[in-house]
C-alpha cells in the first residue's frame, strides 16, 4: 500500500463521485452520515456534495493508494457547529470507503496527516462527533488521544430510535 492524500480541486465532479458513493453504502452510511430524521437516510448525489463543498474554510481531502482513492477526510475551520466555541478549532471527518482497506491501518495514517494540516492551518485544537453506537470509531479515537467532552443529545436516528453524538477534542 502507498497512501498517500490529495485536495480535491472543488470545481471538479470526479471525487464528488467517489465521496458520494461511499456516503451511499449501505454499510457504512449511517456511521459517516448524520440522519436527521426518522425513516432511511436518503442517498447523497455527487451534485449536491459538489456545492456544499464550501470555500476556504472547508479542505477536501481524498485518501489514495497509488492511484486509487479508497477514502476521504476534510478538515472545516472555526464552523458553527462546534460545540465549543474556541477560536481556532478545526473539525475533521474521515471515511475508508473501500471495504478492503478497514482495518489496515489507513485510518490512522489518516489522522495523523489531518492532525498535521490543521496545525499548518493554525488550528491549536480539533472536535469531532463520533455517533454513540459507533463504538469501533470511538475506541480509535480514544487510543490517539481524542477525549469525550459532550454529548448532543437525540442528534441522529439510527435502527428506529434518535441517538446521542459524541463530542471529542484534542489540543494540538
Amino acid at each position: 500500500m502507498k497512501i498517500t492524500f490529495e485536495e480535491i480541486d472543488k470545481k471538479q465532479i470526479e471525487p464528488f463521485e467517489y465521496i458520494a458513493k461511499w456516503s451511499n453504502d449501505p454499510e457504512i452510511k449511517y456511521f459517516i452520515g448524520a440522519n436527521l430524521t426518522e425513516g432511511e437516510m436518503p442517498d447523497r448525489e455527487p451534485k449536491e456534495l459538489l456545492k456544499n463543498a464550501g470555500g476556504n474554510d472547508k479542505h477536501i481531502y481524498l485518501i489514495k493508494d497509488g492511484t486509487k482513492p479508497i477514502g476521504d477526510l476534510s478538515i472545516m475551520i472555526d464552523p458553527p457547529h462546534v460545540k465549543k466555541k474556541e477560536k481556532n478549532t478545526g473539525w475533521i471527518s474521515i471515511c475508508i470507503g473501500e471495504k478492503e482497506y478497514r482495518g489496515k491501518g489507513v485510518a490512522l495514517k489518516a489522522m495523523d496527516f489531518l492532525e498535521e494540516e490543521c496545525r499548518k492551518l493554525g488550528m491549536k485544537r480539533i472536535e469531532l462527533g463520533v455517533f454513540e453506537y459507533n463504538k469501533r470509531a470511538r475506541a480509535f479515537y480514544e487510543k490517539i488521544g481524542y477525549e469525550e467532552f459532550a454529548r448532543v443529545k437525540n442528534f441522529v436516528y439510527y435502527e428506529g430510535k434518535w441517538r446521542e453524538d459524541i463530542r471529542m477534542e484534542k489540543y494540538l
